[in-house]
């Protein structure tokens, strides 16, 4: 969140639409990807420093539809390219910067998903 409390990364209208307004069913899966984002960011880093672009795709994949849910529009952006990227093995050299932003911005984001939480 900015300073003057302003969501910067997040925006739960798809979230509120597959809830259906349901505020325990969003608060359940804003829960659920604040618990993934360690697990998330670890995966990233080991899989790239084992050079396992195949295992890489698919996380970059499965992070992607669970940004895509929090509204996370520049991550759900950028977790496709490293999918696409990796699946091929191309342009390795950027997977860092894909990694270090997702780890910045998913870090953000739960600190705004905590907040929305206790509105909710």
């Amino acid at each position: 969140m900015t300073s003057n409390g302003a969501v910067k990364h997040v925006n739960l209208e798809v979230l509120k639409e597959i809830s259906d307004g349901n505020t325990d069913l969003m608060a359940d899966l804003i829960n659920l990807f604040i618990g993934q984002v360690s697990t998330f960011s670890d995966q990233l880093e080991l899989y790239n420093r084992k050079k396992d672009y195949g295992c890489l795709a698919k996380l970059a994949h499965k992070i992607k539809n669970s940004v895509a849910m929090m509204g996370i529009d520049e991550l759900t952006t950028d977790m496709k390219k490293l999918e696409n990227l990796a699946q091929e093995g191309k342009k390795t050299n950027l997977y860092d910067n894909f990694i270090e932003r997702f780890k910045k911005i998913s870090n953000e984001a739960v600190i705004e998903l905590k907040a929305i939480l206790n509105s909710l």
